[in-house]
């Protein structure tokens, strides 16, 4: 039996595999197929079975890593949606917080909604703050309602109801009576989504739920249906943006959980592996075909965040705290208007992929000038699976490029390079200084088939002294899928002062969470001994309009533990803002439970350390144009380098999924756990 992940990029689908008697992990790569994504994830079992020998009936935990949601949402290809609100609530989503995107552009348009307003039906009805109902819900409206949906071949429906978070009764209704006038169609309640206050991000996270519920559960049902056919038995997992485990089922319901899907897993892969190096924070750089995603861990725990968009649409679930940026090794290389150079964020993807793939791609790519600059070995691409056009390349950066700008083919690639280059050290900022943290305190951990290629220049820019290259960079990602539990979160809306609650309401509150999560635990089939649960609070002070997430211990049974909770949550203030007040009543606004099921985990094994000789890795050398002129390097093979062997720089290291490029200035040393573990020479 054996476990296996799967993420599905923009470019490759990656595939790692744990034998858990041998305790060995085994990995590769396949192309993705964009048109039909569900088809790479097949291909990529049947190449596990072809290369290794691992017959798919054998699959005991499956877990996928997916995109499909995020670019249903960025290339606006969900199902028809209508939604139902309150009446005089049509125009929330326009409406938003009222904030333009870019202060000084009076020019700049919020996107449009996903549900265009002639798709928005009111009807009267009205839930208080508290609850209680102030007037009944008019349900020949609602009926009406579902008949005009019916003429517009509505696919799904979202509704969002005044303060349905503290009580979900009309919601219900309104869903009972529109699956019986239009049956088989799909209905998501906020209630269920997210049964929070705050009405504009309520109601934007339940429309991105229902707009991409039915595509979603469209693909993983065609996955499930293809892995029956091929014997496998056990059930299909999907990594969330939280960084947890879940069911396809689940999945199909809660899609808006999946939006940062294949990102949330390389945090967990690279978080996991420093620790076991020793680092406890660490910045992940993910680069693989498409995109670029940055993330920050502090303490070896990730960042977490509540609210984050998606093309300027708002999202409120907690996920992993990752910005994505468009540079990829498909980014397109182009010319703007004024002559500049530009990088992304359009990229060639797997179809037709970047010039060198020759696959019809005509545009120069990231991938094409690593190629061009000798840093890609054009024999050696995915293993030697698949060779590189450097004619072809080059042809691409020459017209497109080099020409245009009076350059010569080199300074065109290298220029490339700089620009995208640029690009990622503005993500890096983002999650670093901007945040409050040094980079330079920092390990960057890089992976993704094209992270290891531009890591060494990254670190030079942003001065930082240490760069960790897992084993198997270009799946990481994949390897992150294994190391994931389960995971569910809930939460709840509790308007209440904190010091005017009494500890057996916060503790029934508490309770009721943990129902709903033992039932679903329990559901997913996980023994009630292997869930674990972690209570947290939105607190603010009384009056402001934002708050701050404070653990809550695991029993309220005395006045004490409010008042801990209290000076906690001062403490995180000052911490944040630099300032506390103390003598400020304190507000409960949000109650949280997360709950998780431990899962068996790979065992990496450690090697005992050989001495720093690394010619025996040696393959050869060969020129590469660096920092401006060409250079004669040498070459190691990745898989030859075993722990304690030493590289002097500039290198290449190529191995299966990546290339490692060592730039003049640092040294390589190989770890316990076959990490490259590259330094500046002053580190």
């Amino acid at each position: 039996m054996f476990r296996l992940g799967i993420d599905v990029g923009g470019t490759f689908t990656d595939l790692v595999v744990y034998d858990p008697k041998a305790k060995e992990i085994k990995l590769t790569k396949t192309p993705s197929t964009p048109k039909t994504p569900d088809q790479g994830v097949i291909n990529g079992i049947r190449k596990v079975e072809r290369v290794f020998g691992f017959e798919p009936r054998r699959i005991e935990f499956l877990i996928h890593g997916t995109t499909t949601a995020t670019n249903a949402l960025i290339e606006r290809k969900g199902v028809k949606t209508a939604l139902v609100v309150t009446k005089g609530f049509r125009d929330i989503l326009h409406i938003a917080r009222q904030v333009r995107p870019k202060l000084y552009d009076f020019f700049e348009r919020r996107p449009d909604p996903f549900i265009p307003r002639h798709l928005r039906f009111e009807v009267p009805e009205r839930i208080l703050f508290d609850g209680r109902v102030s007037e009944e819900l008019d349900e020949e409206a609602v009926r009406e309602a579902a008949r005009r949906m019916s003429a517009n071949d509505i696919g799904v429906v979202a509704v969002c109801l005044l303060h349905s978070y503290a009580n979900p009764v009309h919601e219900e209704r309104v869903r009972e009576i529109i699956e019986a006038e239009i049956p088989g169609v799909k209905v998501a309640l906020s209630s269920e989504v997210l049964p929070e206050f705050k009405e504009y991000e309520r109601m934007s996270t339940t429309v991105i739920n229902a707009y991409v519920m039915p595509i979603v559960e469209r693909y993983l049902n065609q996955i499930k249906d293809s892995l029956v056919r091929m014997g496998v038995e056990t059930g299909l997992k999907i990594m969330q943006s939280n960084g947890g485990v879940m069911t396809a089922e689940t999945a199909g319901k809660k899609s808006v959980h999946t939006v940062l899907s294949g990102p949330a897993a390389g945090v967990l892969g690279g978080l996991e592996l420093a620790r076991m190096a020793g680092f406890k924070d660490i910045i992940t750089v993910d680069m693989g075909g498409t995109s670029f995603d940055v993330s920050l861990a502090s303490q070896g725990v990730p960042t977490f965040t509540t609210e984050s968009d998606i093309n300027g649409h708002a999202i409120k679930v907690p996920m992993i705290d990752i910005k994505t940026l468009g540079a990829g090794g498909g980014s397109i290389a182009w010319v703007d208007a004024g002559g500049a150079l530009q990088v992304g964020p359009e990229s060639a993807g797997a179809d037709p992929g970047p010039a060198c793939y020759g696959w019809g791609g005509q545009e120069p790519t990231v991938t094409d000038a690593n190629l061009a600059l000798g840093y890609l070995n054009p024999a050696y691409f995915v293993g030697g699976e698949m060779s590189l056009d450097v004619d072809l390349a080059r042809r691409a950066i020459r017209e497109k490029v080099a020409g245009p700008m009076g350059l010569s083919l080199e300074e065109a690639a290298e220029g490339i390079i700089r620009v995208v280059n640029a690009t990622m050290i503005r993500g890096i900022r983002l999650v670093s200084v901007e945040k409050g943290y040094d980079p330079r305190e920092f390990t960057l951990v890089c992976f993704g088939g094209a992270g290891p290629v531009h890591a060494v220049k990254l670190a030079q820019e942003l001065n930082i002294k240490r760069i960790l290259v897992p084993e198997g960079p270009g799946v990481n990602c994949a390897l992150g899928l294994l190391m994931a539990d389960f995971r569910h979160d809930y939460s709840q809306t509790f308007l209440h002062l904190l010091n005017q609650v009494g500890p057996g309401q916060l503790e029934k509150a508490f309770a009721g969470l943990e129902e709903r999560a033992k039932a679903q635990m329990l559901a997913d089939g996980l023994s009630e001994d292997t869930v674990v649960f972690h209570r947290s609070a939105d607190l603010r002070y009384q009056g402001q309009g934002y708050e701050i997430e404070v653990a809550f211990p695991e029993a309220i049974t005395e006045g004490k533990d409010i008042r801990k909770t209290s000076c906690d949550f001062s403490r995180l203030h000052e911490e944040k803002y630099g300032y506390a007040m103390a003598s400020e009543s304190v507000e409960i606004v949000n109650l949280r439970l997360v709950a998780v099921g431990l899962l068996e985990k790979p065992e990496i094994k450690a090697e005992e350390p050989t001495g720093p000789d690394s010619r025996a890795a040696l393959k050869g050398r060969r020129e590469v144009y660096m920092d401006g002129r060409l250079r004669e390097v040498p070459i190691y093979e990745r898989s030859r380098l075993k722990c304690g062997m030493e590289i002097d720089s500039p290198a290449i290291i190529e191995q299966l999924d990546s290339t490692t490029v060592v730039f003049p200035g640092f040294r390589t040393a190989v770890d316990r756990y076959r990490n490259l573990m590259i330094t500046g020479k002053g580190a």
